[in-house]
């Protein structure tokens, strides 16, 4: 599963959160929880999208999500607080997407003629 958080840089941080990113991405996938890996941060370009930036994180199962509250890590508590600094509060969107083959389809039941 793909988990892909979207957000807004405060403005006049957005190279610092570049520089800051380019710098610590090892690090991240380095010490992401178990079960999950670092897929990248991606940033808009050309003005598309109502958001900055993108991080995208992978993992396998939903119990994944458990593993990361969990997740005792000093290095990756870092770092995810000084992420945390360049984006704009209340201005964020996540997503989850699964591979459309391994999605779980419920469809209407159709009535009997």
């Amino acid at each position: 599963m793909l988990w892909i958080q979207f957000g807004n840089i405060k403005e006049g941080r957005y190279k610092d959160f570049q520089a800051w990113t380019k710098k610590n991405e090892g690090l991240l996938e380095k010490h992401a929880p178990p079960g999950w890996a670092y897929r990248g941060t991606f940033g808009t370009v050309l003005g598309f999208g109502r958001y900055n930036v993108a991080v995208m994180m992978e993992c396998n199962k939903y119990g994944d999500f458990d593993a990361l509250r969990d997740h005792k890590d000093e290095t990756w508590d870092r770092l995810n607080e000084e992420a945390t600094d360049f984006f704009l509060p209340g201005e964020a969107e996540a997503m989850l997407l699964r591979e459309v083959g391994d999605v779980k389809v419920l469809e209407p039941k159709k009535p009997k003629k």
